[in-house]
């Protein structure tokens, strides 16, 4: 009879397939059969049997995305044992068919053959989230304020690439995406194109305020300065996207290209949630000469308490900042309303200034960042912002 596990196990890769179906058929496809293995009886398939034992210790969550990675790792490397595999992912030139019957075959082969380093890889690696597309979180917002300069922060950083939106273009338009509502970014060709429906409000100005500081923190920072770095980045990306692995190499050279500047990348080990106020007041609070906007994207998923004591951590220290304080967040609601479509994340804003807290509820946007629902809480932040009660100037940097 199958283990707690094992269910939970089986449960979850056929979650990330269903999720993945859309936009990556090669994951969907290998995640349905890691899942329907995973409907052995215990002792029937040794393989399966393995996988229960390694993954046991890690979050179910985690599993699949780390298994994923740690085969694509190998492939990106040119492992000679997961060639066959290989021949099935497009990010290394393959060009099989996914509906070829031998897709199952060479997993397995694969996964047998490389047992010893997947394990170890799904025991101790961390989950590297590089979704460039996620810029977008702060990028658009900070247009609205009318602050002169920022402090960015980025909370679950991995590699830091979305501290280096504002080197991007990206491009919004109405649903049909026939109609751009506004391009925002210092990249110098179009790298994202994002569909908004509902009602969307332009900011009165399109000037970026100065970056003077870019800081993130991670559990497992990664600091990109070799090609197994990159490589290890690029495992994250599933292995037939590869507009996402080229606007992620995009996002590389941008990252190189700040670090060569006034305000590079800076990256600390944090332990999220609970290392957050000694990072806080540590690296954040020396910075009172502008405003600081900090944010996060799809990390409460991997936190112990799924984010729930960032708040009061992020509240009790913002509230004593003698500037403003914005904190923004493209992450599941843990409570509250239901998303409209499956997966998608809440994109929310937090606003400590003149001893007070604002809060807005912007969009629903999907987790890559390329579909968004404006909620009436957009309109509210922009008007919030051309009001009359701009004795918001207090706060300008």
């Amino acid at each position: 009879m199958m283990d707690e596990i094992q269910i939970r196990l089986a449960r979850r890769f056929r979650k990330q397939a269903e999720f993945a179906a859309v936009t990556s058929p090669l994951s969907s496809r290998l995640l349905t059969i890691l899942a329907n293995w995973l409907a052995a009886e215990p002792g029937e398939d040794p393989l399966v049997d393995w996988l229960v034992r390694v993954c046991g210790v890690r979050s179910s969550f985690d599993v699949p995305l780390l298994l994923m990675a740690g085969l694509h790792r190998d492939i990106l490397a040119g492992c000679a044992e997961v060639q066959d595999l290989a021949r099935y992912y497009p990010s290394v030139g393959g060009m099989l068919s996914i509906e070829t019957g031998d897709l199952a075959v060479c997993l397995r082969r694969a996964m047998w053959a490389r047992k010893e380093e997947l394990a170890d890889y799904i025991t101790t690696a961390q989950v590297q989230t590089n979704e460039t597309a996620r810029g977008l979180c702060w990028l658009l917002p900070v247009h609205y304020p009318g602050w002169q300069s920022v402090h960015l922060v980025d909370m679950g950083a991995s590699a830091g690439l979305n501290l280096v939106a504002d080197k991007r273009n990206y491009r919004l338009t109405d649903a049909s995406g026939d109609r751009i509502l506004l391009e925002i970014g210092g990249g110098n060709q179009l790298q994202f194109n994002v569909a908004g429906d509902g009602p969307f409000f332009l900011p009165s100005r399109t000037v970026l305020p100065a970056i003077r500081s870019r800081i993130g923190c991670d559990l497992a920072p990664l600091d990109v300065r070799s090609e197994g770095e990159e490589q290890l980045l690029a495992a994250y990306v599933w292995g037939d996207q590869l507009g996402r692995l080229d606007v992620l190499r995009q996002g590389i050279t941008a990252l190189h290209r700040v670090n060569r500047g006034d305000s590079p990348v800076r990256l600390h080990q944090v332990d999220l949630p609970d290392g957050l106020p000694r990072f806080l007041e540590q690296q954040i609070s020396p910075l009172t000469d502008a405003p600081v906007v900090l944010y996060n994207t799809y990390l409460t998923t991997y936190l112990h308490d799924k984010g729930a004591s960032l708040r009061p951590h992020l509240a009790a220290w913002a509230g004593r900042q003698p500037q403003p304080v914005l904190w923004l967040q493209w992450e599941t609601l843990w409570q509250g309303p239901k998303p409209p479509e499956f997966g998608w994340v809440g994109w929310t804003a937090d606003l400590w200034m003149n001893g007070r807290h604002h809060h807005w509820h912007f969009a629903w946007t999907h987790p890559h960042g390329g579909c968004i629902h404006w909620l009436p809480g957009w309109a509210e932040w922009a008007a919030f912002w051309r009001s009359d009660a701009l004795c918001h100037r207090e706060g300008r940097g």
